[in-house]
């Protein structure tokens, strides 16, 4: 028997109005039926639309009820602001959110000016939405008040006339700017916001200026994009721009980082020139310098003949406690510890060229004058080096000359492996006259190392533990990190003898 006969339906014109659900026939009766709707139906379909709107209604309003009496919102406002603060400062695009959530968080948004004080410009905004950010430039100017602000902005995209009109509404508010970054496609786009910048200086902390690397010529006529005194100055990153663009004193300078632009592609092995001779004195006679980063750049002369002397002056570098080398080639790092000394250096770390075979003789000539220009050196991490076969040999005499070592770190060693003689001589106990190879040793990284299994570690560990000689300290500290062949029965092993072990 048919569910649904065509006399039920009426005309032939009304099947449109039927569909075909499995094996049911469904039918919308509003439009298959032209007749009015019964007061029955019509009084329930009403009270259906009043429960509806009320139920509606007891959602909102249970929501509100949850809303009020929810520990969030008992927090006192300067709590409040404070976590908006700490927010805002690790995502700047979270202000915009948090405006949103509440009347109440919206007003207590604006009443913290320190959440204004982000001044960004990349890319995403693009040509297009200038006048939407300037917009946004006076507004937080004006609700940012008198706290110190952070500029970030990148001109790179942008034509001479907009990067003018930016940098007039900025001109006056710079003297309380705090961090400054600028990127520019050149430095013909960066050099004309000279005088746009003349107020920068008193409370700035932080300066990163970036050229992009496409448009770098050796011919280029720097000078100084400061003009005011930097007290508070703690931390330079100069990307592609010489240490003449700084041109002011900076007694507080705690860190200072010389790079290539880090968005070149890695193919490419070109160097940026860095005049060696401004290096040094600066280095010297700033005395709370502490961290040191020289990346894909090359040491320049520069005339500088008493570096051709037999035996050349040394430079001083009293303060500095972290070195950083970061493809640099193997004959400017061997420069560089010949012309200085560390005394309270600490930390060292070598990324060599991948592709480079013959990258280790800056660590034996290091080695032999480090007792006298390093020693406070107590961590060594290297990058890319060669240590393999031969290599091995004059690493393993450099280490002799290094006792003080308490951390190593081995990574991404060249095609991939690492070998296990260097854990068979770092666990070999001495025979007289000989000595434990680096005994001082307590913490070992290795990462990116393919061949690694970690039972040479175990045989390491056990090594310095079952030694009767008190000459070696144990190892309490291992990292093992990106080695496709390493033993997870290993890991159980070593945990049950190293304080600290860290896999991933």
């Amino acid at each position: 028997m048919d569910i649904l006969s065509y006399d039920d339906l009426g005309a032939w014109e009304d099947l449109d109005a039927v569909s075909v659900v499995g094996e049911e026939v469904v039918c919308d009766p509003r439009t298959i039926d032209p007749r009015p709707t019964p007061p029955d139906i019509a009084d329930i379909d009403k009270s259906i639309q009043g429960l509806e709107a009320e139920l509606t209604r007891l959602k909102l309003r249970r929501s509100h009820l949850l809303a009020e009496r929810a520990l969030v919102g008992r927090l006192p406002s300067e709590l409040l602001s404070r976590i908006f603060e700490l927010g805002v400062h690790e995502h700047v695009k979270m202000l915009h959110a948090i405006s949103l959530v509440s009347r109440h968080w919206n007003n207590v948004a604006l009443a913290t000016p320190s959440l204004w004080t982000y001044i960004v410009l990349d890319p995403e905004w693009g040509i297009d939405r200038l006048p939407a950010f300037m917009r946004k430039l006076r507004v937080c100017l004006e609700r940012s008040q008198a706290c110190k602000l952070l500029v970030d902005i990148d001109i790179g995209y942008m034509d001479a006339e907009d990067v003018q009109d930016i940098m007039v509404v900025l001109k006056p508010h710079l003297v309380r700017c705090f961090d400054f970054r600028l990127s520019a496609q050149s430095w013909d786009t960066m050099s004309p916001i000279r005088v746009h910048i003349t107020t920068l200086g008193p409370a700035l902390e932080r300066l990163s200026l970036r050229i992009h690397a496409s448009e770098i010529h050796d011919e280029t006529p720097y000078c100084s994009l400061l003009v005011e005194p930097c007290p508070l100055l703690r931390s330079i990153t100069l990307e592609h721009l010489p240490l003449v663009c700084v041109g002011v004193d900076v007694p507080k300078l705690r860190t200072l980082c010389l790079m290539r632009d880090r968005q070149v592609r890695r193919t490419t092995y070109r160097r940026f020139g860095i005049a060696f001779r401004e290096l040094l004195s600066l280095m010297s006679t700033t005395v709370a310098l502490q961290n040191l980063r020289l990346q894909s750049v090359a040491l320049q002369l520069d005339g500088n003949e008493d570096i051709f002397q037999s035996t050349p002056p040394v430079t001083v570098v009293s303060s500095l406690r972290s070195l950083s080398f970061h493809h640099v080639d193997a004959a400017n790092v061997s420069l560089f510890f010949e012309s200085a000394a560390l005394p309270a250096l600490e930390r060292l770390t070598v990324c060599m060229e991948p592709n480079a075979e013959e990258n280790m003789h800056w660590l034996s000539r290091l080695s032999v004058s480090a007792p006298a220009r390093l020693p406070a050196l107590c961590r060594l991490e290297l990058r890319a080096c060669n240590i393999e076969g031969a290599a091995l040999v004059p690493f393993v005499r450099a280490l002799h000359q290094l006792p003080q070592l308490r951390a190593l770190s081995l990574s991404s060693p060249r095609m991939g492996f690492v070998g296990t003689q260097i854990f068979e001589l770092l666990g070999t106990p001495p025979t007289p006259p000989s000595v434990w190879l680096l005994p001082r040793l307590e913490a070992l990284s290795v990462h990116q190392c393919m061949d690694v299994s970690g039972h040479e570690m175990l045989r390491l560990v056990r090594a310095r533990i079952d030694s009767p000689s008190l000459e070696a300290e144990h190892i309490r500290y291992l990292k093992i990190s990106q080695c496709e062949s390493f033993d997870p029965d290993a890991h159980e092993l070593l945990k049950s003898l190293v304080p600290v072990v860290r896999i991933s």
